[in-house]
């Protein structure tokens, strides 16, 4: 299984999309600032995931995603999708 994840940096005021097969690990590294893009929005925090078969299904997604840019739809997409949503 792999994963589309969603990250929120308070300090930023930003929504990270990613993808990853083990969010835990990946939400370590980020934190850690080993992320150039994420490095300045530490600490992160998860706050959805949406699980697909494949890596390819979830790499098509996350391209998609993130060409949308808007918070409000994020939000409805984790809903309807059964992604874990927190905040």
């Amino acid at each position: 299984m792999h994963y589309v994840y969603f990250l929120w940096s308070e300090k930023l005021k930003k929504i990270y999309i990613g993808e990853n097969k083990n969010v835990l690990n990946r939400l370590d590294y980020h934190n850690k600032g080993l992320q150039r893009f994420t490095k300045r929005g530490i600490p992160w925090k998860l706050i959805g995931v949406v699980e697909f078969k494949d890596r390819k299904e979830a790499l098509k997604e996350e391209k998609r995603l993130k060409k949308c840019k808007n918070r409000d739809y994020y939000k409805k997409y984790l809903l309807e999708k059964g992604g874990k949503l927190s905040g």
